[in-house]
């Protein structure tokens, strides 16, 4: 029966993944063939089984597993109580709650940095660079696929991702075998670059938060890492072919303060370091020192925007959106020109026909276009586009699905954090100025009090006024707008990891892998699982388990559950991300065509590992 559970946990994936440090807190009891366990193992499987269906059935990842990690630890208490132990389960699952606040910590501020940068144009400030270079297909491809081998190291793989796939998209257009190779190409550098840094991942920093990695030993990585991003990146290029597109006119500013901001972050990193390294402190004490650093620049900021008497609101709360529907009454054209009126910014309004109902002065401004020639048209599309076809109005009144703005907007949308039904998206229109201008556009269903939809409004306004308007920074704002659900996600994976170590799971697991089969295989199917599940979760129970190995092999499972993920697009936070904003162009099975070249890739980069760090494989007696 154990060893049944033991192979259905690896198979399941989500279980072979899960842990964190309750076994520590105490002796630890076999349960493994309690009624409780086997709910256990059988609740978190469900609960992590729809994970990967996040984009399709629209279930945010923290859900589940913060309902699993909750009844897990009820299971637990339960299954000790019933051997008259009070006391287990309290102090494991104090111990997991605790490795959970050290990684909180560490992210939320290594987040808001990061959100801090994007709101200073730091990332689009690069894409614009890029975009307007005019290089070659074969040149963006490198070029986007280094730098996100080297910004992964110090940013997040996802964001890398991101930054570097809008770039593509840019750049490659209609050329959909261009976007599917720099796509793949982007994901396999990122997911390498952040395989030789603590901050290039988050199994990175977990090893490197355990000590089994001390800071600078992770760069011997360096060149096993190189190898499995530039093997598949050459096979992949000649598939490529010739081809220059044209420059683009994305040429964006960074914002005030901006150089200072990406030199705190760097002296963030050195602070953590120091505190791990020389102080013998949490490496998340130092981030949080960091974010002392940032908090004192941004009323520097403050201060030269001249807002000496206004504190920055709670938790970021603060209306940015500029207009802000009411539910119409019943006289629905005096309601809706009320709100028009309302709005001191380029704006109209279309009926469910799609007729023209409302377009105000600013507009008019904005366009050239009177009101008398629009006003009972459907041509509201004409002064922003040569051609009809859909904008963000449109959209918005069609409830269109996220794959639509997706498609139209190639990641420069989002929907509206205080508007219900409301979306925001940026795209540069040749059409508007001498030279073209980039908009930014706002656009929000109106309704009456039944709550009928009876049309829709947007507002379009030059992205260099927009700019200028909301370009007070708000630390409290970027802590507000941190990757919430992921940090809620990693809160249930160790919640529920440290369960089921509790029951004595990963005991079994620890056995098969590193007893029957070896270290080296053992930890070379980590990076195979990593692609399957998800490499967070298959590193927490490596930690879990602690195995006893030689710093090598300590090496090697570092490196592969960074880069076995890539052999997926399903098997990092990168691949995830890229298929959502190339939605329709990068897909699962595109990547799935390239998985045996990145496969050897792979294989090769634990090779050439055992290679260069044969000295460090041996256990030192």
């Amino acid at each position: 029966m154990k060893v049944l559970i033991c192979l259905l946990t690896l198979l399941a994936g989500p279980a072979v993944a899960l842990a964190s440090g309750g076994s520590d807190a105490g002796t630890l009891v076999d349960l493994t063939q309690t009624a409780w366990g086997y709910l256990g193992v059988l609740l978190f499987v469900g609960a992590y089984a729809l994970v990967p269906f996040e984009n399709s059935i629209h279930l945010r990842k923290s859900k589940p597993v913060l309902m699993a990690a909750g009844i897990i630890w009820v299971l637990v208490a339960i299954a000790y109580v019933q051997i008259g132990d009070t006391h287990t389960a309290h102090e494991a699952i104090k111990h997991s709650l605790l490795e959970y606040a050290e990684l909180f910590l560490f992210l939320l501020v290594a987040m808001t940095y990061i959100n801090s940068l994007e709101d200073r144009f730091v990332f689009l400030r690069l894409r614009g660079f890029l975009v307007s270079r005019g290089y070659s297909l074969v040149k963006i491809y490198w070029i986007t696929g280094l730098l996100a081998f080297l910004i992964s190291p110090i940013a997040d793989n996802l964001t890398t991702a991101l930054l570097m796939g809008a770039v593509v998209m840019a750049v490659g257009g209609a050329n959909k075998k261009f976007v599917v190779l720099a796509c793949i190409n982007i994901v396999v550098a990122a997911n390498a670059g952040g395989a030789f840094s603590p901050f290039g991942d988050i199994t990175t920093l977990m090893v490197w938060q355990k000590g089994k990695v001390q800071f600078l030993e992770f760069f011997v990585l360096f060149i096993p890492a190189l190898v499995n991003w530039l093997v598949p990146g050459v096979i992949m290029m000649l598939a490529i072919g010739k081809g220059n597109p044209e420059a683009g006119e994305d040429n964006v500013q960074m914002k005030y303060g901006a150089v200072p901001m990406i030199i705190l972050f760097l002296f963030t990193i050195v602070t953590a370091v120091c505190f791990h390294n020389f102080l013998h402190l949490p490496p998340a004490a130092g981030m949080m020192l960091g974010l002392g650093y940032l908090g004192f620049f941004s009323y520097h900021i403050k201060m030269h925007e001249g807002r000496y008497n206004k504190y920055d609101p709670i938790l970021g709360v603060r209306n940015s959106v500029p207009f802000n529907p009411q539910y119409a009454t019943s006289k629905r054209t005096k309601s809706i020109s009320h709100i028009m009126d309302s709005i001191p910014y380029p704006a109209f309004a279309i009926n469910l026909e799609r007729k023209v109902t409302h377009w105000n002065k600013y507009v008019e401004e904005l366009t050239g276009v009177p009101a008398k020639d629009r006003i009972g048209t459907d041509k509201y599309w004409s002064p922003f586009r040569s051609e009809k076809t859909k904008i963000l109005v449109d959209m918005v009144l069609d409830n269109a699905p996220e794959k639509e703005f997706e498609k139209l907007y190639q990641g420069e949308h989002h929907e509206s954090d205080i508007i219900q039904s409301g979306h925001e998206a940026a795209v540069f229109l040749p059409n508007i100025g001498e030279h073209g201008t980039r908009l930014i556009m706002t656009a929000a269903p109106v309704r009456d009090k039944s709550g009928h939809v009876i049309g829709a409004i947007e507002i379009v306004r030059d992205a260099a006024e927009f700019t200028s308007e909301t370009a007070h920074f708000d630390l409290m704002t970027r802590i507000a707008r941190a990757e919430w659900d992921t940090l809620l996600f990693f809160y249930g994976v160790i919640l529920c990891v440290g369960g089921l170590s509790q029951f004595g799971y990963l005991g079994l697991v620890s056995q098969f892998m590193y007893t029957g089969l070896g270290a080296t295989y053992a930890n070379s199917l980590v990076g195979v699982l990593s692609a399957i599940v998800d490499n967070i979760p298959v590193m927490y129970a490596v930690l879990t388990m602690d195995p006893i190995m030689s710093h090598g092999q300590w090496l090697l499972v570092t490196l592969t559950a960074g880069v076995g993920g890539s052999m997926l697009s399903i098997g990092s936070a990168a691949g995830v991300a890229l298929m959502g904003t190339a939605r329709g162009v990068y897909t699962f099975g595109a990547h799935l065509k390239w998985t045996p070249v990145i496969a050897l890739g792979y294989g090769l980069s634990i090779l050439v590992h055992l290679w260069l760090n044969s000295s460090l494989m041996h256990i030192m007696k």
